[in-house]
């Protein structure tokens, strides 16, 4: 993604936490240049709160989103915040308080350093989230069953209570999680439910944590902490549908369209039960099987068995860019010999998809069996008051801008919010997902648990998200070492096995840096969409070609020689600009735009290219240190956006405005000359002037 994290590792135990209560020197705050600070929650004082209970109120019906289980609501409204600055929450038993004396009321999806910009906040810290929830009334036909509780995400580590008994644990910043009510804790129909977070990262995690050369934190983003996505509830009435994924997939031109099932399903009873499962899509169905679920003893011994089948939709709508036709999909159980309830639907599980064709094929990315020529940019699902914890109108003004710039394609670092890939289908756009295995050092991807994880976040993503037609890829990763050793190549192997296990239908892709000095690298023969990130211009000391950008065209061509069998995109380049000034100048916004115009026309020139990425669509924050190679950076601000932190246009935006706008995306890219306007002068800056590796393999430089 960016510049290297320069890692030294560091214990995030002893790390300093929740900045905004330290005395000794008040945080910086993000302005944007025409807003206010958003105010950033302070630690209540021991007064704050009442002695009582507070009262439980309902959750809001419905979900966020399309996809997901029926009887399902939104966990919003009263929700209370606490800072457990000394790490004696646990020992003080918070999770079993019952006045809220030391909590004050907050919203969830809540980020609670948004707008911090000290180190200890980029450290992390642990903070708890608590609310009173009334369940809502089940009809008495349907009662039995179990409450679940659906984390979108929450950051990094969380451990959840329900009335004061622990229920979940989980760590991982970037997939859901789900948790069960224990049915006796829901006999009156009220619950407390208690949710410690902890955003300090270690090098293990993904991303991970870092210590820069400075003694500050590192990251290629800002490490936001709390419940930045929503909390949903469904109901499971005795059994329950999980891990479903739909697959959408168009073997041929002229074929049959098909979707391919996938489904867990899982008894929460202590009953036998028996259940007829059914796929459905576009008016046709496919009996998945009948299944026998013996009775579960205890929540931790449920009994679970996994179903599998496929629907053909003849003469398809094809879903494109240019006409994103979606069709509904479910899949949904019906109980067998149950007496008064034999033939209920007790599980239902719904999405929309699309049908289309993702591939690579001789070297080039297809859509719907034509090569392609994709533009687009990168995105942080993020913005100055709210953080990560984006708003529903905060998800769409970003995906507009996308498509205002002229791009069909958007890429991020992690899995994007549901909703948000759910409006990329509506829209027409291409996601390029990915999973945050970003800069993980060799000696952390050697360790099995490490890479299980990494693997396992690979498998969780292809899950909930293969419905999406507008996810055209999976990356399992991006800048790691440029020159793999074995712990790399046995990652990309693994992955690859999963990816052709869990989804075979889209092309598996990785972004790498250049590591020009390597030359022709093989380790990633397995993957078929090669990303890479070019910064040729813009980082590298004066003696490495990574400073000429000459030599871009040249290192083009040599990555085609070693690569021929894999689709390549530019997925990303960019410069910084945060200031008036010449062309010849780094940082300005006359260089910016002059690069913009010299680099995408030499992507012009390279017809064999399937796209190019710019990095990235809006400035967003980075970590307190952070220069880009600019020589006049605004730490912690990563200036290479196309639009500035008040969402104004610099000029590249109407550079690459204009050159995404003369192209069709989704044909095949035009052969001959290509006029390549002058590049500003190469550039480095003496801090940040390698392309090599550490010894133990972590990738610089980035964006």
């Amino acid at each position: 993604m960016h510049r290297p994290l320069r890692v030294a590792s560091r214990v995030a135990a002893l790390a300093v936490v929740l900045p905004a209560v330290l005395a000794a020197s008040a945080p910086a705050q993000d302005v944007a240049p025409t807003t206010t600070a958003p105010a950033s929650p302070e630690t209540p004082p021991a007064q704050v709160g009442s002695t009582a209970r507070p009262a439980a109120t309902p959750p809001t019906p419905g979900g966020r989103y399309f996809a997901g289980p029926m009887y399902r609501w939104t966990i919003g409204g009263s929700w209370l915040i606490r800072r457990d600055q000394g790490g004696v929450g646990v020992k003080s038993a918070w999770q079993r308080q019952v006045d809220t004396l030391g909590w004050s009321p907050v919203a969830v999806p809540n980020v609670w350093n948004a707008g911090d910009n000290s180190n200890a906040s980029q450290v992390g810290g642990v903070v708890w989230y608590r609310r009173e929830l009334q369940l809502p009334t089940i009809p008495k036909g349907r009662r039995g069953g179990l409450f679940v509780l659906r984390f979108e995400r929450v950051s990094v580590g969380a451990t959840v209570w329900v009335d004061g008994v622990r229920v979940r644990g989980h760590r991982g910043a970037y997939e859901p999680f789900q948790a069960v009510i224990p049915k006796d804790k829901a006999k009156d129909g009220r619950v407390d439910v208690v949710i410690r977070t902890d955003n300090r990262r270690t090098v293990a995690d993904f991303p991970p944590g870092s210590t820069q050369k400075d003694g500050t934190a590192g990251g290629g983003w800002w490490n936001d902490g709390g419940i930045p996505r929503e909390v949903g509830l469904h109901y499971a009435d005795q059994v329950d549908l999980s891990n479903v994924q739909v697959t959408p997939d168009l073997p041929c031109k002229g074929c049959a369209g098909v979707v391919r099932f996938r489904a867990t399903a899982t008894n929460y009873s202590s009953t036998r039960r028996r259940l007829a499962l059914v796929g459905r899509v576009a008016g046709r169905e496919v009996a998945l099987g009948n299944v026998s679920l013996p009775p579960s003893p205890s929540l931790g011994r449920t009994k679970s068995t996994e179903v599998r089948g496929v629907v053909k939709v003849p003469k398809p709508h094809v879903w494109s860019p240019k006409d994103p036709h979606l069709y509904e999909a479910s899949v949904e159980g019906r109980l067998l010999d149950e007496g008064k309830r034999q033939g209920d639907r007790v599980m239902r599980y719904r999405v929309r998809t699309g049908i289309r064709s993702i591939k690579v094929k001789e070297g080039r990315l297809q859509l719907n069996f034509e090569n392609v020529n994709l533009r687009g940019s990168g995105v942080h699902e993020m913005d100055i008051p709210n953080g990560s914890a984006l708003t529903n109108e905060g998800q769409d003004q970003l995906l507009q801008q996308v498509r205002d710039l002229g791009g069909l394609v958007v890429r991020g670092h992690y899995p994007f919010h549901p909703r948000m890939l759910e409006e990329a289908d509506r829209m027409g756009l291409l996601v390029w997902n990915e999973i945050p295995v970003y800069q993980v050092r060799q000696s952390q991807l050697a360790r099995p648990t490490v890479e299980a994880d990494a693997l396992n976040l690979l498998r969780t993503t292809i899950a909930v998200n293969a419905h999406h037609p507008s996810v055209f890829t999976w990356s399992i990763g991006n800048e790691l070492t440029t020159n793999p050793g074995p712990p790399i190549v046995k990652y990309v192997k693994d992955a690859r096995k999963i990816v052709d296990e869990t989804d075979p239908t889209r092309p598996m892709a990785y972004a790498r840096q250049s590591g020009v000095k390597y030359g022709c690298v093989g380790a990633y023969g397995p993957v078929d969409l090669l990303g890479l990130n070019d910064y040729f211009g813009w980082y590298g000391a004066p003696t490495d070609p990574l400073a000429d950008p000459a030599a871009l065209g040249p290192f083009l061509d040599e990555l085609r020689k070693c690569n021929p069998n894999e689709a390549i995109m530019i997925t990303e380049t960019g410069a910084e600009a945060t200031r008036e000034g010449p062309a010849d100048e780094a940082g300005t916004y006359a260089f910016q735009a002059a690069y913009a115009a010299h680099h995408f026309a030499v992507y012009r020139a390279h017809p064999w290219l399937s796209g190019a990425v710019w990095w990235g669509l809006r400035e967003f924050r980075v970590r307190p240190n952070w220069a880009g190679g600019n020589p006049t950076p605004t730490p912690p601000w990563h200036g290479k956006g196309l639009l500035g932190r008040d969402l104004s246009k610099k000029p590249a935006w109407q550079v690459l405005h204009d050159e995404f706008s003369g192209l069709d995306q989704l044909a095949p890219a035009p052969a001959g000359p290509v006029t390549i306007p002058p590049s500003p002068p190469g550039r480095f800056a003496p801090s940040e002037s390698s392309d090599g590796d550490p010894s133990d393999g972590v990738a610089s430089p980035g964006a």
